[in-house]
């Protein structure tokens, strides 16, 4: 059975949704506002979901000898009941405290101690959901009243056993309203080897979402809460540990919330689901480091192969080793030179390289090629080629001839293994840059000769870094002032727009610019140049920043002179294989109907076995393209 989420305002809580993290204020504004307003601003600033004080009614929580004089009873009443009376902020306060969070973004949250409080608070404010502290898990009274207000509760289950919790639960349903469940050690501060953060298996069993509520010393439980599961987490936060109060020294200073509200987002992402998919850069290694079948000897067309004749070598582009059954004691189907790795074509159906046709592709379309084999194409009559340059190409010799198809170039991403980056703040990294897109606009110039039409030169932006940049505006007028400097007469320059996560030789970099409509539109607009628009890279843009992709292309349209055509997935699956990933193209290529620039299907690897990947990519695609 799914687990249904709480809604609380606009946001869902619960499995599949981001990890909702409470602020937990509590009373640790001690009575001041001006308190309390700094904890508002650092549970905002840390990237909190919410902020959570408390309210009461003592007259209603406590007895009344109890409050008329605590001194009669232990030393927790001395300490705690005076506390509790001066720390108490007014009506007026709490309607300030909510109006100030609302500016600052965070949900604003009050737990009420009683029936009273819950009324007033109600009556009083705009509170989503609600929190049932852990001495009132028990309190049905209470949780019943909170009830009525027909909003989701979240309950924590501190200093309350798992006979209690069982009937708490069977309690909750028969309110009606959604609720979750927070394990919780009401330890101040709780010791590491009591906390059990097992035991949120155990509540899984009630078919509620699930989190943490803790009071321990550090970050490193609460965190490793959310790779076990937890879908919430709440933890006290106070801008000064010395401070008296009950709650200070559990508490996490802003700088430390934040910390762990990172840890959590870096860890969250990292569970992901519960399938296998390997990453881009998993692949290439792969590609290197594992192996392929591979023909011991040389195998005439004819023969029947046997195991005598394989051997396994890398690289990785042939068929898996696992599959060597499946090749021993079939006819080979061409002559296979010693060393050369075996292909799914060697023992599939799959004839696509004889029986690919463009005659009913009605877009101007070709290949990603490089100089030393687009010939190879031709017998699929292409319209244009793209060649992807390499720092090594720009020293090649040039094709010589004459061909009727368009040429598309596109500029070296790298220059002896160093990341060329055209918005760089570094006078000497652009430099290098500049030289080397020049010599890449030049060759481009040169080549355009032997082809038809005006040559088209694609130029990643660049801007990305370790971390986010500070000004990445900044780093776009760097990347407008590169292309200005570049003598590009008789050459098209094309901007393409960049992937949130780009890879460049390993470490997780960041993209700061190019990457979503308002944006790249606005440049285009201020600079006059048109664009190369991939599909691949925008969906993986608008899913980081829940954009709409179909929008984003119906925006850009106008501009787009030409299209790399591929799948994507999630924020860092590009270049897939048509149909492989999550694009819908009938909507993202629905507003480019009647488009006559040019398109290449930019598969990742589509060049093996002889394109066979671009050419699978077209034929998925002839439906789209209209």
């Amino acid at each position: 059975m799914k687990i249904q989420p709480l809604i609380a305002g606009n946001r869902s809580i619960g499995p599949g949704e981001p990890v909702f993290i409470i602020a937990e204020a509590g009373i640790n504004h001690n009575g001041s506002v001006e308190r309390a307003r700094q904890l508002i601003d650092a549970a905002a600033e840390a990237g909190a979901d919410a902020v959570k004080f408390q309210k009461r009614n003592l007259a209603q929580v406590y007895q009344k000898k109890v409050l008329e004089n605590p001194n009669l009873y232990e030393q927790k009443y001395q300490y705690l009941i005076p506390l509790l009376k001066e720390f108490q902020l007014s009506d007026e306060a709490y309607v300030e405290l909510e109006q100030h969070a609302n500016k600052r973004g965070i949900m604003f949250m009050v737990n009420p101690w009683d029936k009273q409080s819950c009324d007033e608070v109600e009556k009083l404010l705009h509170i989503p959901i609600y929190k049932i502290g852990s001495p009132d898990f028990t309190n049905n009274e209470l949780i019943e009243h909170i009830a009525r207000t027909k909003k989701p509760l979240i309950v924590s289950t501190g200093m309350v056993t798992p006979k209690e919790i069982d009937a708490g639960v069977e309690f909750l349903r028969t309110l009606h309203v959604p609720f979750a469940i927070l394990h919780c050690n009401s330890t101040y501060p709780a010791p590491f080897d009591e906390i059990n953060l097992a035991f949120m298996d155990t509540l899984k069993k009630y078919n509620v979402p699930v989190g943490y509520s803790g009071h321990e010393r550090g970050t490193a439980v609460s965190i490793g809460a959310v790779a076990r599961g937890a879908t919430i987490i709440e933890r006290h936060i106070t801008v000064d540990r010395s401070l008296e109060g009950p709650d200070h020294k559990a508490s996490l200073l802003p700088h430390e919330f934040k910390e762990m509200v990172s840890g959590i987002r870096e860890v969250e992402r990292a569970v992901g689901l519960a399938v296998k998919r390997l990453s881009r850069g998993e692949i290439m290694n792969r590609e290197i480091l594992a192996k392929s079948i591979v023909a011991a000897t040389f195998i005439p067309d004819g023969v029947v192969i046997t195991r005598e004749m394989l051997t396994t070598k890398s690289p990785a582009k042939g068929l898996s080793p696992q599959r060597m059954n499946e090749v021993v004691g079939i006819t080979a189907s061409r002559d296979i030179p010693s060393g050369e790795a075996l292909t799914e074509d060697d023992i599939s159906a799959n004839t696509i390289l004889e029986t690919f046709s463009s005659k009913d592709v009605l877009w101007k379309w070709g290949p990603v090629v490089r100089f030393s084999d687009f010939e190879n194409y031709l017998r699929y009559e292409p319209n244009l080629f793209e060649f992807h340059l390499s720092d090594k190409d720009l020293d090649e010799k040039l094709p010589q001839g004459k061909w009727s198809q368009e040429i598309i170039v596109h500029a070296p991403e790298y220059m002896k293994r160093v990341y060329l980056n055209p918005a760089a703040e570094d006078k000497e990294e652009r430099a290098i840059a500049i030289k080397t897109l020049q010599r890449s606009v030049d060759l481009a110039r040169k080549l355009g000769e032997s082809f038809s039409s005006t040559p088209k030169f694609i130029i990643h932006p660049g801007g990305i870094t370790l971390q986010p940049a500070v000004d990445p505006k900044k780093l776009l007028d760097i990347f407008a002032d590169t292309l200005s400097q570049l003598k590009a007469d008789g050459v098209m320059l094309l901007p393409e727009n960049l992937p949130p996560r780009p890879w460049v030789f390993g470490g997780e970099w960041v993209t700061n610019i190019f990457m979503l409509a308002e944006e790249i539109e606005r440049f285009l607009k201020d600079t006059g140049y048109s664009m190369c628009f991939d599909t691949s890279h925008a969906a993986l843009a608008c899913e980081a920043y829940n954009e709409d992709l179909p929008q984003m292309i119906t925006t850009l349209q106008p501009y787009i002179r030409h299209l790399h055509v591929a799948d994507g997935s999630g924020t860092g699956d590009e270049g897939l294989q048509v149909g492989e990933g999550t694009i819908d193209f009938t909507k993202v290529l629905s507003p480019l109907a009647g488009y006559s620039h040019t398109m290449v299907p930019e598969i990742w690897q589509g060049h093996l076995h002889g394109g066979k990947g671009f050419l699978q990519a077209m034929e998925h695609l002839k439906p789209y393209l209209k």
